[in-house]
């Protein structure tokens, strides 16, 4: 990169190139080094004419070269600079305007940024893999859409692909059927959208591309004869966009959304008003009912509420309609957790609150602030682990934050930053009904986003699915609010959690149905696009049984004979008496899958 100079710096002034860092310049670009030009990563500054500094190497959460410039008389005058970066990855999203940014750091001053921004664009790095992403449910002849991504080895769109392909069905049996071939044309950018398929059979299938003498697989598509009361959808409902500290305009945001064959999502923007105004909220309402008139798109408007280091925590607030107030914690009548379910109470049943990364230190909840009435969900999972459970319990992705070290451990994840009291079990072990969403805390907004997080740089993003009758805004509202979700890790596994005829999310009175006080049964069928490993049941936050699986589909049955009174828990402040059950499911590469509890309550 090389730029002209027109300098007038005294001694001591920084010349500063950051590559990542500022509230809008997110990313996982490898380590950058000035000291060694035999090692990667090597950065060098070249200059017309003599300059005398000290390089100096910011890593972390901003990556950027500090020069110092130590010219006893300063810099003064035109200079010609040439800035280099030999041997080096960059970031594993593509940009086409990556900024990468100048700043001037006069002594005992704050950096000033230099204007107009140089940009570079990042490329995707060719073809590596096809997406391919249908529905998990249809009935038998029931016509549906089908799309393929054409992606890199980071998930990114490879936009100029071209080429022939065969699509194929499989069942669980694996008894192939060619079914069509199709053709990738540079109008398609790297997404085909294959329209009109239909399965005549019940069954269990996976449709699949083989290219180049490999075979790409969808997630599993099941097909029923008998008519389908509910439908799964999958969603993403925690994201960023440039309305706070993301990376993309609200529109291309959206649109990621459905080209990652999403049913349902929306961004949730900071509360502060220093980062998103009430016209930019007024924005994201607008393009939230733009969407729901869509036949293949739901959304809800929603917001991040974040105070950090006060047990308040961060909790994604959701409304139905436009009638329920924006409550920022910047100001002093909302600034606790108290405070907004003080004023959201009179809206209850058109507000939803959330929680996110109830475990991480630096954001974390106490759960002695909490209203039940409001928060139905707790996202178990997003871009900053599993919240479930700690490290020292087991929990193989525990709360972590953003990134840590230097050099060949730059994409090393960060120190386990764990809160006792504040995992989802110690909300469940208080008799809170929380069903289970994972989501992002994305803060670029391209999902499926790759390996690693780009803002994070900890774990991928998550989704989620929904049990419900149809596409709409009320449809998905009503079963976030009874709990009829799961969420995983990122695979579209497809999950059915029963006691008896009760479902996932139900809460049911011991008064009502009092034989299960004494004996249950429990039904579990997962059909998985990953190898599933492992199964632990989960009752009272302990494992009540374990199964070893090896297996992609699995249906498990049993039934449990302890006596309600025997096993009980107190709950932390109603007059209650209560059991839960709930699945967690370990799949292969280190994902997993979490299905909501039931409850059987009794009131004493």
């Amino acid at each position: 990169m090389r730029f002209t100079l027109d300098a007038d710096f005294e001694h001591g002034t920084k010349l500063i190139f950051r590559l990542r860092g500022g509230r809008n310049n997110k990313n996982d670009w490898y380590f950058l080094q000035p000291y060694d030009h035999d090692r990667k990563g090597y950065v060098s500054l070249k200059s017309n004419k003599p300059i005398s500094y000290i390089p100096i190497q910011i890593t972390g959460k901003e990556l950027a070269i500090h020069y110092l410039i130590v010219d006893k008389g300063g810099l003064h005058g035109e200079y010609h600079l040439t800035l280099s970066v030999k041997n080096t990855l960059s970031q594993s999203i593509i940009e086409d305007k990556k900024k990468i940014e100048i700043l001037i750091q006069f002594p005992n001053k704050l950096p000033k940024l230099i204007d107009p921004i140089p940009r570079i664009k990042v490329e995707d790095n060719g073809f590596d893999h096809f997406n391919i992403i249908c529905p998990s449910l249809v009935q038998n002849s029931e016509k549906f859409n089908l799309i393929v991504r054409a992606e890199d080895e980071f998930n990114n769109i490879v936009k100029d692909f071209e080429d022939k392909i065969e699509l194929s069905l499989s069942n669980y049996q694996t008894t192939e059927i060619p079914l069509s071939v199709h053709n990738f044309e540079s109008n398609n950018k790297g997404i085909l959208k294959i329209l009109n398929l239909s399965i005549s059979s019940s069954g269990i299938y996976y449709f699949f591309i083989n290219y180049q003498g490999k075979k790409y697989f969808s997630n599993p598509i099941i097909s029923k004869r008998e008519e389908i009361n509910k439908k799964l959808f999958w969603g993403y409902i925690h994201g960023h966009t440039n309305k706070s500290d993301g990376m993309l305009e609200m529109k291309k945001y959206f649109q990621n959304l459905v080209n990652a064959g999403l049913d349902f999502g929306t961004s949730t923007e900071h509360d502060h008003s220093w980062e998103t105004s009430d016209r930019d909220f007024s924005e994201i309402e607008e393009i939230v009912e733009k969407y729901n008139t869509r036949d293949d798109f739901a959304s809800i408007f929603g917001y991040e509420y974040g105070t950090w280091y006060t047990g308040y925590g961060d909790i994604c607030i959701y409304h139905f309609d436009n009638s329920v107030p924006i409550l920022r914690s910047d100001i002093n009548k909302y600034n606790s957790t108290n405070k907004i379910i003080k004023n959201l109470i009179q809206f209850k049943g058109k507000v939803l609150f959330i929680g996110h990364h109830t475990a991480l230190r630096s954001g974390y909840r106490n759960w002695d602030y909490f209203n039940n009435s409001l928060e139905k969900l707790v996202e178990i999972y997003s871009t900053w682990g599993s919240q479930e459970y700690s490290f020292e319990e087991g929990n193989p992705i525990p709360p972590r934050y953003k990134f840590f070290g230097k050099g060949p451990y730059a994409r090393k994840r960060g120190a386990i930053l764990g809160k006792k009291g504040s995992y989802v079990k110690d909300a469940l072990q208080r008799g809170y009904k929380l069903g289970f969403v994972a989501g992002g805390d994305d803060h670029y907004g391209a999902f499926p986003s790759g390996m690693i997080d780009l803002d994070n740089g900890i774990y991928p993003s998550g989704i989620m699915a929904i049990w419900t009758e149809e596409l709409t805004k009320e449809s998905i509202w009503k079963a976030l609010n009874n709990r009829k979700c799961y969420g995983s890790t990122g695979s579209r596994i497809i999950i059915e959690f029963w006691l008896e005829k009760f479902f996932m999310g139900d809460i049911i009175n011991l008064n009502d149905h009092k034989p299960l006080g004494k004996s249950r049964k429990l039904r579990l069928i997962i059909r998985s696009p990953l190898k599933i490993k492992k199964i632990e049941l989960i009752r009272n936050n302990d494992i009540y049984k374990s199964i070893q699986v090896n297996d992609m589909n699995f249906e498990w049955k049993l039934q449990d004979n302890s006596k309600f009174e025997e096993i009980f828990l107190d709950h932390f402040d109603m007059n209650e008496r209560f059991i839960f059950y709930y699945p967690r499911i370990f799949l292969e590469d280190l994902n997993m899958a979490w299905a909501s509890p039931i409850w059987i309550t009794k009131s004493i």
